[in-house]
């Protein structure tokens, strides 16, 4: 990826100090919640078919070395803020921030670890509508063809051509909870959540792995809508 040409510099020059001058001072946001787990076991033991653990995933970034050290300097690693609920996944100290073509920005976008072979930003549709961007909805690693973005970090700026997504929803589950609940990987569910604002979401994709814990992912316009908690009432719907 390259630095930024197509925004003036000295608009990405004013971003860059404002944004940062406020990231360096202010304390960071916890801005992804870890889900509690099913009984306090490992993944597949102690299944309740209707309180699988909600992850509701906040605007994030997944980025690779190159990327990185152009955001944040030569031989910067990514330091960890706090592990997630997946197993081997962080949230990381370092934030970015984000630049759409309306010249609107988004703040203390938190970089999620480890490190991957390509770079990738995940928002909702609001921030979407927001940015002023086309951020197709699509499934994590997806990014053909996908929205461009203006990343700004600390020691640097990146013009993403294509790697903007709104993440499909989805339900990860290890091969043990896939065949308790009769279903294989790719498979398109329904799924019920329940309480004052129920809400039955369509369309929402089976990722199946040995190295995940059952959990249903939403972004947080679907958590919002559902008014969402990661107790909450969940029910399966297969098609």
């Amino acid at each position: 990826m390259n630095k930024a040409s197509s925004i003036d510099q000295e608009i990405i020059e004013r971003i860059i100090k404002e944004v940062f001058e406020k990231i360096g001072h202010e304390r960071l946001a916890a801005e992804v919640p870890i889900p509690r787990t099913i009984g306090g076991g490992e993944a597949g033991e102690m299944i309740n078919p209707k309180q699988i653990p909600v992850g509701v995933s906040v605007r994030h970034m997944h980025i690779c070395k190159e990327d990185f050290e152009v955001l944040y300097g030569p031989g910067k690693e990514l330091t960890v803020y706090r592990d997630l609920y997946q197993p081997g996944e962080f949230a990381a100290k370092e934030t970015v921030a984000i630049v759409g073509p309306k010249m609107r920005l988004l703040e203390r976008i938190r970089i999620l670890g480890p490190m991957r072979k390509f770079s990738q930003i995940e928002i909702a549709k609001t921030d979407s509508v927001y940015l002023g961007i086309d951020a197709p909805l699509r499934m994590s690693g997806d990014i053909s063809g996908s929205a461009s973005i203006t990343v700004v970090g600390p020691k640097g700026v990146l013009q993403l051509k294509e790697g903007c997504i709104r993440g499909m929803r989805h339900i990860h589950m290890n091969p043990g909870e896939a065949k308790y609940f009769g279903l294989k990987n790719g498979d398109v569910v329904k799924v019920r959540v329940g309480g004052p604002s129920a809400v039955t979401f369509e369309n929402v994709v089976i990722r199946i792995s040995d190295k995940v814990r059952l959990q249903l992912h939403l972004d947080t316009d679907e958590g919002n809508v559902a008014d969402i908690n990661c107790s909450q009432d969940i029910e399966i719907i297969k098609e």
